[in-house]
């Protein structure tokens, strides 16, 4: 009875203009890592920004961890209303007498009804409540790894095309200066106006992949903003460290049973998943519990003309009609429902991670090949600068042997990066750390922690709070 109304506004201008004016050196974003670090972060503001940083900075901003913390709060508060008592009923009934004779015509009447909940039915309802609140509660740990795994997307493909850029502009300076060498060689007849136009040919597919190359980090750019609830001018001001992603572990290091077990056993969504069939088991115990009628005691008192009267009533429903057969059959089904939703996510997950390890095993094998032919391309072009130091070649074949080099250079980088996307996938699927678990992961994995006592429902109280 003490509970009162706070109103809390919600503006679209006010939201917009908050959102607009978020930025990655505000002091509530330090406390908020500091806190979930457990360790002071300086200095502030950071100099270089890591995906682990970037990942703390969505899980302060992001509007979708909100509304899974949202979520949980609301599961908890229908535990409270699961295992709160029916309250009694109090009836007062005065009655007046037009021909009392010598008495007194008023007549008066007061009864209380006491639900009395039979077949354990609120402990069935406490329980279903409780698991139910202990499987948002996963969500939200399920909700943080999906922010952290939206945040590495896009950071890797802004370091890819970073990377890209760098080289398809080493290329186009090379391009541009092997078509004014032979432009040289036309003017003085010396070559074909057919190896111009290649060249020139050349030139515009470089210059345009560099176009293409700013246009994706423009984009990836974007998208990293938006993936860490910030608006793009916020991340002009800082520096990415992209080096942490760089690091590709051989595949047979993994430890790929353990990991495959963990993902299939202990991943978040696996864990609620089982806590909603326990839920649900809890639900058919209630509807069974529900073919058992409630009693209600009614004790009461009549003031009848100068007599006093006193009774006590019971009253229930008679299962006649019906023994709650079609709600103890829909329970039934939801369960079996929720069985199979289990064994579907289980084969997805399997799928998933199977196919990501080989995507995984087979990117690391394409980048070691990667390797081996720019290593033969560097021996290449190491002999025609030599050759070109001593005259036995001209400028046009080093040019020509740069862009061979620079190609191979590329095909590295790209073989890099899906090795990259394939062990983020890999990661992804698994929902834990592949290397060493770091202060970050730590935090995802205890960002919503379990009730202090979650085997009875918390008070109105700690709800609140």
């Amino acid at each position: 009875g003490c509970a009162t109304y706070r109103p809390q506004p919600l503006s679209a201008p006010a939201t917009a203009a908050a959102f607009s004016q978020r930025s990655l050196d505000g002091a509530g974003l330090r406390d908020f890592m500091q806190t979930q670090l457990g360790e002071c972060v300086a200095p502030w503001p950071l100099h270089r920004w890591t995906l682990d940083q970037l990942t703390l900075a969505a899980l302060y901003y992001h509007p979708k961890l909100a509304l899974a913390r949202a979520q949980w709060a609301s599961a908890r508060a229908k535990a409270i209303t699961a295992g709160a008592y029916p309250n009694p009923t109090l009836q007062f009934l005065p009655e007046y007498i037009t021909n009392p004779g010598a008495l007194s015509p008023w007549t008066i009447g007061l009864s209380v009804n006491v639900p009395i909940v039979t077949a354990g039915k609120r402990a069935y309802r406490t329980a279903e409540a409780l698991d139910q609140a202990e499987a948002a509660r996963l969500d939200v740990i399920q909700t943080a790894w999906q922010i952290r795994a939206n945040v590495r997307q896009p950071l890797l493909k802004l370091d890819a095309a970073q990377r890209r850029r760098t080289l398809l502009d080493a290329q186009f300076q090379d391009a541009s200066a092997l078509l004014a060498a032979l432009k040289q060689r036309l003017s003085a007849g010396q070559t074909s106006q057919y190896k111009v136009v290649q060249a020139r040919l050349r030139w515009s597919n470089a210059q345009l992949a560099r176009a293409d190359a700013e246009a994706a980090e423009r984009q990836a750019r974007t998208a990293l903003a938006g993936a860490v609830g910030v608006p793009v001018a916020a991340l002009h001001r800082v520096t990415l460290d992209f080096a942490a992603m760089q690091d590709l572990p051989a595949s047979n290091s993994l430890p790929v049973a353990r990991f495959k077990t963990y993902a299939l056993t202990r991943r978040p969504d696996i864990r609620a998943a089982l806590m909603r069939y326990a839920a649900s088991a809890q639900a058919l115990k209630l509807e069974i519990a529900r073919q058992y009628p409630d009693l209600q005691i009614g004790p009461g008192y009549q003031w009848d003309q100068g007599s006093h009267r006193w009774s006590i009533g019971f009253s229930l429903s008679l299962p006649v009609f019906n023994q709650n057969q079609g709600p103890i059959a829909q329970a039934r089904a939801q369960r079996q429902v929720l069985a199979a939703r289990f064994r579907v996510l289980q084969e997805q997950i399997t799928t998933r991670f199977d196919s990501a390890l080989a995507a995984y095993q087979a990117g690391r094998h394409k980048l070691t090949l990667a390797q081996h032919l720019l290593s033969a391309s560097h021996s290449r072009l190491a002999s025609a600068r030599a050759a070109f130091r001593v005259g036995e070649s001209n400028r046009v074949d080093l040019l020509r042997i740069r862009l061979e080099t620079q190609n191979d250079r590329l095909a590295l980088l790209q073989a890099r990066v899906q090795a990259e996307k394939a062990l983020a996938a890999l990661e992804n699927t698994l929902e834990y750390p592949l290397r060493k678990p770091t202060a970050t992961s730590h935090a995802i994995q205890h960002i919503a922690p379990p009730m202090p006592d979650s085997s009875s429902p918390p008070d109105a109280k700690s709800a609140s709070s």
